[in-house]
């Protein structure tokens, strides 16, 4: 298998110390022997060769996952890469793969497709989804990994648990010192066109709709904060 790393460096993530930082850990990181970035400005301005795959944002955009996966097919047909995870990766997020490349790839005569896992056990998620996509006829599809990578994790994967990924995209853990606080933010869609929408993962699920922040005080000192819906 010719495995890859990819640099993941968004170029104003709050992830990384500042823009610049996003811009040069990209250019850094291509120097270090990784493929290409999804930092845009890298590669206008540097060079970098650029490459990427939808959100879990464009997914939610959508009414449907199928619908989400069939338009980004349509509108990347060379090589679309779908985000598997944002509601089941077995469930609903791989099957809607494979109906999306087979009802809009296969008719353009298109067998290059891919698959990104974001999050929970990326390890057993990988090697049911490799046998899901052998059986459905998609023994070339490319399946990419996610969610806080560095060195060891890849290693881990790799030579311990034998993931059968193919490309590795690192983020947080590559942009920044790992030992200085990295602001753990993540994007979400939380309303879009009116309508709420939430994100379902293992300790991840989101709010749907708006939110506020309120601070619990006890005996007149700060003891936390809580997320809640607007309205509650």
């Amino acid at each position: 298998m010719n495995r890859q790393t990819v640099a993941v460096a968004p170029d104003l993530e709050p992830r990384a110390h500042g823009a610049d930082a996003a811009m040069l850990g990209a250019r850094a990181a291509y120097i270090g022997g990784c493929n290409s970035t999804a930092c845009t400005i890298a590669d206008r301005e540097f060079g970098v060769p650029a490459s990427g795959t939808m959100a879990h944002s464009w997914v939610q955009m959508f009414d449907s996952e199928y619908e989400a996966f069939a338009t980004y097919c349509r509108l990347y047909p060379d090589n679309p890469t779908l985000l598997v995870d944002t509601y089941s990766v077995f469930g609903s997020g791989l099957p809607n793969a494979i109906r999306a490349f087979k009802d809009v790839l296969w008719p353009m005569g298109l067998k290059k497709c891919a698959i990104r896992i974001d999050s929970r056990d990326i390890a057993y998620l990988s090697k049911k989804a490799r046998k899901m996509l052998d059986d459905a006829g998609f023994t070339d599809a490319v399946i990419s990994a996610s969610n806080d990578l560095d060195e060891y994790a890849i290693e881990n994967l790799v030579m311990v648990q034998n993931a059968p990924y193919d490309i590795f995209a690192a983020g947080t853990k590559l942009v920044t010192a790992y030992d200085c606080p990295a602001l753990g933010g993540v994007f979400k869609t939380k309303r879009y066109n009116g309508e709420p929408k939430i994100k379902i993962a293992e300790g991840k699920t989101t709010i749907p709709g708006d939110t506020d922040v309120v601070r619990i005080i006890r005996n007149g000192k700060y003891d936390g904060d809580v997320i809640c819906r607007a309205n509650d």
